[in-house]
């Protein structure tokens, strides 16, 4: 399709129709001074990594081209051309492109929201494209992004902190000496070593490393070298004592270099090797005229050792004229503000109750209708309640003998087995097969279950319950359980004596994966109508999380949905301590199930803990 202003004409095409066509080395020319991940080939290599069709967006007067987009429409919604590895997206061309591209997209009846992330908040891109539909009576809204820190390298050992850069010193001098190996031109060995010491920190362990995603790595191997043979890209490597410890994928341009992906030896991590590889890297782009380094991804608690100062980004989104468009944008910018608060801090305009209704996988549409009428429709529920008055509040159930943090022993099978109906039930509860491997053991008690929410969303009282600290349905064994999400099961006083404290070794320090929860309004940017992202709602309590760091529990790899066991959309986790209060019910609470919330990839930031690096 075609858009004409004066001699400025626009198209939008297949990507891989613009690669056999003269445009392409129009857009070479208009992205010559970008950033290497704005460039035609960036583009073509990451274009399979994302979803749906690819497309380019280009301008042209009577010279040649003069703007460029790269695109992708998925489900009539039009996206940047973008990825996971994708640090920042933007236009490259004139302002008058620009309007003849917007003119072009206006034209274009192939989408019906157009959602741009990651878009520098200063850009032609960010100031002029939702100018032109709101002029042209497209409702445009423009968010808050990401925000990359930046470290200004004039003079920048001056600028950190005294204490920081002595504990540089300190762990140079322990390391015997580094060396810094910067190559443009890395070989496949270059590479393998890169990959292999990517995965060997804990990006390996929580699956992030690019050895995990082939068509990452094959993207950081191509871009590394067709970039470094023309001085734009380089694989840096720290050395200790002659050996690889640490590496850096850099790309850079005129004045700054992008730090995009760090991982080094955890052998090493007593000197903290990541900063030493920062250290260095930046004394040499500062030695070879650069002016900034750019830390690529979002703002994790590293990078603000080495700077306050960041880019800013922004989510644009526009809404086509189209029936579709303009509902959804009725939804969330009309209707959804105007909500009450109960409603609408849930970021949906449907009330949800909890995480326990989220469908995690990826099912048929013959599946999730069966599975919700099996699950029941909430007719006759919403029937009474509408010709009846409400309910009053439950009561509390009575409450337990066993007091929280006290101990008490399981008791065995035989005494158990004669407290249960022929259902394996005491008064409506089950005991379910994985709580049996506990009969015998000795566990602290969690805490009291007086009211819990069930599985039908019914809030009920529960008399002389308790939860047991570490008992979930996932059991013991190396199978996956239960439904696979760790819930806490709940024992009757019945099935409990008291027991003394066993004796038990100091705990040790908290190691391992560790994750930091992201700034709520950053993940709410990320969230559906139903305030749920991949299928899994952030709930309205989780925000009080934000910034809290903690263990990584589980990574879900398998959940029980609909009667099979299937693989979350994405990568989910549960973190140690970050439980449900139940304070999203309100007035209608408490709910005492104290189920593990479960946290999407994209709410947080993944890390180790390590002695040297909280010393640096």
């Amino acid at each position: 399709m075609k858009a004409a202003s004066s001699s400025v004409t626009a198209s939008v095409v297949p990507l891989r129709e613009a690669r056999r066509s003269q445009a392409w080395a129009g857009w070479h020319r208009v992205s010559a001074a970008a950033p290497p991940y704005l460039s035609p080939e960036f583009f073509v290599l990451s274009e399979h990594l994302g979803d749906g069709q690819a497309l380019l967006a280009e301008a042209h007067d009577p010279t040649g081209v003069i703007g460029a987009l790269p695109l992708s429409v998925v489900d009539r919604t039009l996206l940047a051309l973008r990825s996971d590895q994708t640090p920042s997206f933007d236009y490259c061309g004139t302002r008058a492109g620009l309007d003849a591209i917007w003119r072009a997209l206006r034209a274009d009846r192939r989408w019906d929201v157009m959602v741009l992330k990651s878009v520098p908040r200063d850009s032609l891109l960010a100031t002029r494209l939702p100018e032109l539909a709101r002029r042209d009576g497209r409702p445009a809204t423009v968010q808050p992004g990401v925000r990359h820190p930046f470290l200004p390298l004039t003079d920048f050992e001056a600028h950190l902190s005294p204490k920081f850069l002595a504990n540089l010193r300190r762990c140079e001098r322990k390391a015997g000496g580094i060396e810094l190996e910067r190559i443009t031109a890395p070989t496949h060995a270059d590479l393998e070593d890169a990959l292999a010491l990517e995965a060997s920190a804990w990006k390996g362990a929580a699956g992030t490393a690019l050895a995990t995603d082939p068509g990452a790595a094959h993207l950081y191997a191509a871009m590394t070298r067709l970039f470094g043979r023309r001085g734009r890209a380089s694989l840096n490597f720290l050395r200790f004592g002659g050996a690889r410890v640490a590496l850096l994928f850099a790309v850079e341009d005129d004045h700054t270099l992008h730090a995009l992906k760090i991982g080094y030896d955890p052998q090493q991590a007593a000197v903290s090797p990541g900063h030493l590889m920062i250290w260095k890297v930046a004394a040499d782009a500062a030695r070879r005229g650069l002016r900034e380094l750019d830390f690529a991804g979002k703002e994790d608690e590293w990078k603000r050792k080495w700077t306050d100062l960041v880019h800013e980004q922004v989510i644009i989104t526009i809404y086509q004229r189209s029936l579709r468009g303009l509902a959804t944008h009725v939804v969330r910018n009309v209707i959804k503000p105007r909500l009450p608060a109960a409603i609408r801090d849930r970021h949906s305009p449907l009330a949800h109750g909890c995480q326990r209704g989220d469908i995690l996988g990826d099912h048929t549409l013959v599946e999730r209708v069966r599975g919700r009428l099996v699950r029941g429709l909430g007719i006759k529920s919403g029937i009474r309640a509408a010709l009846h008055p409400p309910r009053p509040k439950p009561p509390t159930g009575a409450p337990s003998t066993f007091a929280p943090g006290s101990w008490v022993r399981v008791k065995d099978e035989a005494a158990l087995r004669a407290t249960l109906d022929g259902n394996s039930r005491l008064r409506g509860l089950a005991f379910v097969p994985t709580q049996w491997e506990t009969c015998g053991g000795v566990f602290q008690v969690q805490q009291p279950v007086r009211r819990i929410r069930d599985d039908r969303g019914v809030m009920r009282p529960v008399a002389r319950t308790v939860l047991l600290a570490g008992v979930t349905c996932a059991g013991h064994g190396p199978g996956v359980a239960g439904c696979g999400r760790h819930c806490p099961m709940m024992y009757r006083d019945e099935w409990l004596e008291p027991a003394p404290a066993p004796r038990r070794a100091p705990p040790g320090p908290s190691v391992g994966l560790h994750a930091r929860v992201r700034d709520a309004d950053e993940i709410r940017a990320g969230l559906d109508l139903l305030g749920q992202r991949d299928g899994v709602t952030f709930m309205p309590e989780m925000a009080a999380y934000a910034g809290r760091r903690a263990r990584i529990v589980e990574e879900l790899t398998r959940v029980f949905e609909y009667d099979r066991w299937i693989a979350p959309r994405a990568p989910v986790y549960l973190l140690e301590g970050l439980g449900c209060s139940g304070a999203g019910l309100g007035d209608k609470g408490p709910c005492d199930r104290a189920c593990a919330l479960v946290w999407h990839r994209d709410w947080l930031t993944i890390e180790p803990v390590t002695r040297g690096e909280a010393r640096a």
